[in-house]
């Protein structure tokens, strides 16, 4: 599964990505998320492993190390063949090695479930589905207050993509699920709240979802200046704080919806919302 070499590189070596990880704001104790494709260095010395151990040094064992193990090809059956210890993460080769080590513990939810290593993986990975549900088109606790990704959010993560750009990015959705949120509770008339709601998307049910153009967001906030980047043999990182990422295009979707989400969701929010 590994990338042949082309004869044009240098091999990555495992000090190559350590620095990598440090160019782009990485720290000791950080909890860190990490987005990748591993074909996109050209050849690493030691594939998957030497990714993943580069990371764990970055953070040491204070820190965290997080991947996604999301179940994606099948996710309308998502929900009926779960399987936290069996089912594969599908959206990488990397988040799959990262799932089945031996020191790295899996989150129990059907879609957006996450691998963890480190100081904090107990905390993060665990009660994924526990309480505060979100109303949403992956299903309502995928994202709720007791899942990795509020708790990431809550600890200031830091994303780190690798040879992938921000469409990648899973916080995307949390975002449209805080913003959901929002709106929903922003409606004082609980009859109309209950109408407002019955026509959001749900998981293999059709409905608005503030769906939106992550190439766009990931320029704006480029000119915020809230991305860092480096480059590690063809792999260019990209970097930013989950807390950060979320506050900033929050503020902006409350800000100008119009700007951002199409029709649908437009006409529903002056149905219902505004």
């Amino acid at each position: 599964m590994e990338t042949a070499r082309p004869r044009y590189l240098s091999p990555v070596t495992k000090g190559d990505i350590l620095a990598a990880f440090k160019a782009v704001g990485v720290h000791e104790e950080d909890t860190m998320l990490i987005h990748l494709s591993l074909k996109s260095f050209g050849y690493v010395e030691g594939g998957a492993i030497t990714v993943i151990e580069a990371a764990k040094e970055a953070v040491t064992p204070k820190g965290t190390v997080v991947f996604p193990a999301l179940v994606q090809r099948d996710f309308a059956n998502a929900y009926v063949h779960w399987d936290k210890e069996k089912s594969p993460s599908d959206v990488g080769y990397v988040t799959e090695v990262f799932r089945t080590l031996p020191d790295s513990l899996r989150s129990d939810q059907a879609t957006h479930s996450v691998s963890a290593w480190g100081q904090k993986a107990r905390e993060i990975t665990g009660e994924h589905t526990a309480y505060g549900p979100r109303q949403g088109v992956f299903g309502d606790y995928c994202f709720s207050y007791s899942s990795p990704w509020q708790k990431m959010y809550n600890l200031g993560a830091r994303i780190v993509f690798i040879g992938v750009d921000t469409v990648y990015n899973t916080f995307k959705h949390f975002a449209e699920y805080k913003l959901v949120e929002f709106f929903l509770n922003s409606i004082s008339d609980e009859k109309k709240k209950c109408l407002a709601m019955s026509k959001v998307a749900r998981h293999n049910v059709p409905g608005v979802w503030p769906f939106h153009d992550s190439q766009k967001t990931q320029r704006v906030l480029d000119e915020a200046g809230l991305l860092t980047y480096s480059r590690c043999g063809n792999a260019l990182f990209t970097s930013m704080k989950a807390d950060e990422y979320v506050d900033e295009v929050l503020h902006m979707f409350k800000e100008n919806p119009d700007k951002w989400f199409d029709k649908a969701l437009i006409d529903w929010l002056d149905e219902y919302v505004r």
